[in-house]
């Protein structure tokens, strides 16, 4: 019954994978520069050659796009960043980590305000001792979030 078993098994798994994920190498602190960029609409922005693994910044105007995006588009996947939600969570979780009560009220203070990205910068310019704990868990998290979109869009990273 076991030799059995494991050709369904197989099956299972085969039905259940998600189909055309696409294994590419990605430079994981490009990709994670990308998403973690804020700018209008207007300015610069991130794609991923899918061919390459390539982050492409194109942030001199159009001349820095690739020569091909237009007529090769399946190629270039824009690297939207991530929204205001996802990395005000990040912002938060790590307020939350934060053991010096003092710069925790600090912190917290600044994400209440109605700028929050700006206040949580300023308020961390005040605080040299965090920097690298806020470095550090800002990298943690945005490997997670660069994990999930990368499968969000059925590519299968392998980090460099």
């Amino acid at each position: 019954m076991g030799a059995r078993e494991q050709p369904c098994a197989v099956l299972t798994n085969a039905l259940t994978m998600t189909p055309l994920m696409k294994n590419l190498t990605i430079d994981l602190d490009d990709l994670i520069m990308a998403l973690s960029t804020r700018y209008e609409l207007d300015d610069p922005s991130h794609y991923l050659d899918l061919d390459s693994g390539e982050v492409i910044y194109a942030g001199e105007g159009l001349e820095a796009l690739p020569s091909d995006l237009a007529t090769n588009p399946q190629r270039y996947l824009w690297i939207e960043p991530v929204k205001a939600e996802p990395a005000l969570l990040v912002i938060q979780s790590f307020i939350g980590h934060v053991s010096d009560p003092e710069a925790r009220a600090l912190l917290t203070d600044a994400f209440e305000d109605n700028a929050p990205f700006d206040a949580f910068t300023e308020a961390m310019a005040s605080l040299p001792q965090l920097r690298g704990e806020w470095f550090s868990f800002h990298q943690r998290s945005y490997m997670d979030l660069a994990g999930q979109w990368c499968l969000q869009h059925g590519i299968q990273p392998q980090w460099q």
